[in-house]
């Protein structure tokens, strides 16, 4: 097959998506949606720095105060979301596309409550799958935004297009970086993209810092140049202390805020997470929520 007829293959796959996002083609899905699912995706602009262990956690926080939450582990390269909460998912996203499973099938319990779904090779098949294949997603989604109020994406780092078709598919994004300047360098490459879309909301978490002080003046470092070159901020969510109770959650497989649900960071994530969800954060709703809504811009995302 030419260049030329695969990108012709795709743009019909992706009108077909389209009409099933958009609902013009009603018989494809099952069930009605009858919420909107806050989607809020984690990343990072270099690896290394926390946001897999902030995802996580924050997850957790969510679940805990009342939030039914899934986490969908999107780092198709370095999936580990399992690994952190020492769970052994069977099935993953694939399956669902495969028609083996539904997605409550594949779903993993987790602590607390919150739910897992692994994303394997899932995501980046979506631009290659059968009509019957999109009918079994489509009809999974409406199955999950009927039953989740929120769905943290934890997406791979850096630039690769894997991440950023989650990226452009999120009306909400949590940067994480560290006070490394290559952290704060690849944060801000990050912002620089997703600021092109004016309808996202981006917020900073500063991770490994010693106070909020230390965390601000990192924060600024983005700010300043977000404001200079790009028209526009993200706003500052929040920090996590340098904590290594942290590294001894990971080695035990543990999250620290059940590991260690009295330490400086434990309760630092608690505090995102009441910003996040119970603040002035939370009353202003982004623009397009909802797995629908997420699921149509990834599909403009991979079909151009």
């Amino acid at each position: 097959m030419s260049l030329t007829e695969r990108g012709v293959g795709m743009r019909d796959q992706a009108d077909r998506l389209r009409s099933l996002v958009t609902g013009t083609d009603t018989n494809e899905l099952a069930q009605p949606i009858s919420r909107d699912t806050r989607v809020i995706s984690i990343t990072s602009g270099k690896g290394g720095v926390g946001k897999t262990t902030l995802a996580v956690n924050l997850a957790l926080a969510a679940q805990m105060s009342g939030l039914e939450t899934v986490i969908f582990d999107a780092d198709l390269g370095l999936a580990n979301v399992d690994i952190a909460l020492g769970l052994f998912p069977r099935y993953n996203l694939m399956h669902v596309l495969q028609g083996e499973k539904s997605i409550k099938e594949i779903i993993c319990p987790g602590p607390q409550g919150v739910r897992i779904i692994a994303g394997g090779s899932g995501w980046a098949e979506l631009a290659n799958v059968s009509q019957q294949q999109l009918n079994n997603f489509i009809t999974g989604l409406a199955e999950l935004d009927s039953s989740a109020d929120l769905i943290i994406v934890d997406t791979g780092a850096g630039l690769a297009h894997s991440v950023l078709s989650f990226l452009h598919a999120s009306s909400e994004i949590i940067v994480v970086t560290t006070p490394e300047p290559t952290a704060i360098t690849d944060a801000y490459a990050v912002i620089k993209l997703m600021s092109q879309q004016k309808d996202k909301r981006i917020h900073v978490v500063v991770n490994r810092v010693k106070n909020e002080q230390d965390a601000r003046i990192v924060y600024s470092k983005i700010e300043r140049t977000a404001s200079r070159f790009l028209g526009t901020t993200p706003s500052f969510l929040g920090w996590l202390p340098e904590d290594s109770l942290v590294t001894q959650a990971i080695i035990s497989q543990q999250p620290v805020l059940l590991r260690c649900p009295d330490s400086r960071v434990a309760k630092a994530i608690r505090q995102l997470a009441d910003t996040l969800f119970f603040s002035d954060h939370a009353d202003v709703e982004p623009v397009g929520v909802g797995l629908r809504s997420f699921f149509g811009r990834l599909v403009r995302f991979l079909g151009g």
